[in-house]
């Protein structure tokens, strides 16, 4: 997939600390782990060493990662990291 062309928005001021923005790519795969039907994760390559996430019931919320964080957050989850969260509410 090729790289998008990032625009600096129009309300960032010069300096280090300005909002860039880009389209989200159209080619979005669902989850080999995913059932049929709905609450499926689409994951894609949104440019270059980025990774776009998003839930097909709610494909407006799109979250974007390094393929290096989320294979921390990946190995995590498998090792039984996070269990427990939905338990301490």
């Amino acid at each position: 997939m090729s790289d998008h062309v990032w625009q600096k928005s129009s309300y960032s001021h010069e300096g280090a600390n300005c909002l860039y923005v880009a389209k989200v790519p159209a080619a979005w795969h669902k989850s080999s782990y995913s059932q049929e039907g709905s609450a499926c994760l689409n994951v894609a390559a949104a440019a270059s060493h980025t990774i776009a996430l998003r839930e097909s019931d709610e494909p407006d919320v799109i979250l974007t990662t390094s393929p290096a964080s989320l294979g921390t957050f990946i190995r995590a989850a498998k090792a039984g990291t996070f269990d427990g969260l939905a338990q301490d509410r």
